[in-house]
């Protein structure tokens, strides 16, 4: 049996365990009504991915609790190679959206592509 590297290890997930459809946002400028630049986001067609919740954290800021919800995704490489920390992934189940914080992990042989993502609190 052969040893596996680093990089092999990360892709836990098999590919039957794909099972949360997922929107992939692309964000584009437009101008409003007043002439202002803003940003709207277009939806992809949907997809099948693995997200599993990895973390949540909770701190007090001036009175106020804070709360991060993050979450890793894993993907079929040629559906999400073209990411960038500027895309965000929204649950088509339930509705929420979220930012990829970072880099996407592109698999060196081209199979997977991991995603770092935390809730959104506010659209």
């Amino acid at each position: 049996m052969r040893a596996l590297r680093g990089a092999e290890l990360l892709m836990n997930t098999p590919i039957g365990e794909m099972r949360d459809l997922v929107l992939i946002q692309t964000p584009s400028r437009t101008v409003d009504d007043s002439g202002g630049e803003i940003v709207v986001y277009a939806d992809s067609d949907p997809i099948f991915m693995a997200v599993r919740p990895l973390g949540t954290t909770e701190a007090v800021q001036m009175g106020q609790v804070n709360a991060d919800i993050t979450l890793v995704a894993y993907g079929h490489w040629h559906d999400l190679s073209s990411l960038s920390a500027k895309h965000r992934i929204k649950l088509v189940e339930s509705n929420a959206t979220f930012d990829i914080a970072g880099q996407p992990l592109n698999d060196p042989k081209r199979a997977w592509t991991r995603l770092h993502l935390v809730a959104r609190e506010h659209d």
